[in-house]
């Protein structure tokens, strides 16, 4: 049996970590919506967008399993409140980590990085040209 107030902020942040992870969820299926756009311009910067928003959003639902799972037995912890623990971990930081990867990839093969349509940019014949290779 938890104490009162730590039940109540359990509750609290098992609500806020599913709230995000619902947010990063619908930003998920908007980026998708839009990397499947005809006319959109930027289709692999949204596809982009897209898995790292859904990667976020499994990381927020892990994290809400895990603290509540944890808070419930705060002395004691079993094997699955660290599976959650390392699997929201591990969720958060894939994107992180593959948008480093890929800014280092740009920036080695003399491109230019554009944040904004997370893309690489590439010169040709003095013009500007996003690179259209995953």
């Amino acid at each position: 049996m938890t104490p009162a107030p730590l039940g109540i902020l359990r509750w609290v942040l098992f609500v806020s970590a599913v709230a995000a992870g619902a947010y990063l969820l619908n930003d998920a299926i908007f980026s998708a919506r839009l990397a499947g756009d005809p006319v959109s311009e930027h289709k692999l910067g949204w596809e982009r967008r897209t898995q790292a928003s859904l990667a976020l959003s499994f990381a927020c639902f892990f994290a809400a399993a895990f603290l509540f799972r944890a808070l419930d037995r705060l002395p004691k912890s079993d094997r699955l409140i660290w599976l959650f623990a390392a699997l929201a971990a591990l969720l958060a930081l894939a994107p992180l980590a593959a948008r480093e990867i890929l800014i280092d990839r740009c920036l080695d093969g003399a491109g230019r990085w554009n944040p904004m349509s997370i893309e690489c940019e590439h010169y040709s014949k003095n013009m500007l040209l996003p690179e259209r290779t995953p």
